[in-house]
């Protein structure tokens, strides 16, 4: 795809780490060049570093819209919280510049963000020529919260899975995301602390993320899970797929979601998923279909979902074939040809 035109706002993506770095890390191989700036660093830094790498990003920011008029499109990625007040003041300036500007939301948060700063958002997003959003739950809600011309869903990009399971001999359960309480992994610990001698031997559950990984890793070794737990922290690369190549199940018990890329990821790699009814989740997960779902907090929903799959690899087997099927419209040819489209609307 030509991409001299296109300017991306977003975040560091090497290392990869968070949502909207998995998603630009895909996005480089679309773009012939692949015109960046990134507002923040990747993964968590000091706020001094992070504040340096903002007010670097304004001046590269201002140098390409002085130097370089072939810039039509400037395509921003936004989260909540600061993520939102950074990429804000792009926006502004961007249509200072008479730019098209497309606004493309990540993270299950935004509603609630939205409810405690309504008018700065409705301001914000009223001025974008597009809105992205990555699943149908969240293109309705934005469609009836603002006065967007245009708003489109684009599905959320993975990378092409590198299967070669490995055989084992006990169900694997895989937990991957930030170690924090909105993603349920305390749930999911409290769960498998709960039941321990019954999934002692029968049960393995890997943990791979960053956060409140001492938190995690004092949980595990003061409720004596160290056998039926192994924490791995942060994973990438031939390691995260070494992961999924060894599960048997996904699990991501979250409270608030857009579309996860770990679920996604999972499916590719024709794994069931056990999660919640969540954001854009059930769009992606089916229940008793690929998956299972439940309401988030219901953590006897969670042990009998896991208590099911453990014991029943037919069933695995079945709801893990349907998962990869559901993937094929994530790969990044599929998803480069929407954003060709949308560009190829926009620049006409």
């Amino acid at each position: 795809m030509d991409g001299r035109k296109i300017l991306t706002v977003g975040v560091a993506n090497r290392p990869v780490r968070g949502g909207i770095a998995c998603v630009e890390s895909v996005y480089t191989t679309f773009y012939n060049p692949f015109n960046h700036i990134a507002t923040a660093p990747a993964g968590s830094s000091s706020k001094v570093r992070k504040l340096f790498q903002f007010g670097n990003a304004l001046f590269q920011f201002l140098w390409w819209m002085l130097f370089h008029p072939e810039i039509q499109v400037v395509h921003v990625h936004v989260a909540s919280q600061a993520s939102f007040w950074r990429k804000r003041i792009i926006i502004n300036l961007a249509k200072a510049f008479r730019k098209i500007v497309v606004f493309h939301l990540h993270g299950g948060l935004f509603q609630e963000f939205y409810a405690h700063h309504q008018q700065v958002v409705q301001d914000t997003i009223d001025k974008c020529d597009c809105v992205i959003t990555l699943s149908d739950y969240w293109r309705h809600w934005v469609e009836t919260t603002f006065d967007c011309p245009k708003v489109v869903t684009i599905n959320n990009v993975i990378e092409s899975p590198k299967l070669n399971k490995v055989p084992h001999g006990m169900f694997t359960l895989l937990f991957l995301g930030l170690l924090a309480e909105d993603k349920g992994i305390y749930d999911l610990l409290d769960v498998i602390a709960r039941h321990k001698t019954e999934f002692a031997g029968r049960l393995q559950l890997l943990i791979g993320g960053n956060g409140d990984a001492e938190r995690v890793k004092n949980f595990i070794a003061q409720h004596g899970l160290i056998d039926i737990i192994k924490f791995a922290g942060w994973v990438s690369g031939e390691k995260k797929s070494q992961l999924f190549n060894t599960a048997d199940a996904f699990i991501l018990p979250s409270y608030h979601e857009g579309v996860p890329i770990s679920i996604l990821e999972a499916e590719s790699y024709a794994l069931p998923v056990i999660s919640t009814q969540v954001g854009g989740i059930p769009e992606i997960v089916s229940d008793s279909y690929n998956g299972i779902l439940f309401k988030p907090g219901d953590k006897v929903a969670m042990y009998e979902a896991i208590v099911r799959l453990m014991t029943d690899e037919r069933l695995r087997m079945t709801m893990g074939t349907k998962s990869g099927a559901v993937t094929k419209t994530h790969l990044s040819g599929y998803v480069e040809n929407q954003l060709a489209e949308l560009y190829s609307q926009l620049l006409s």
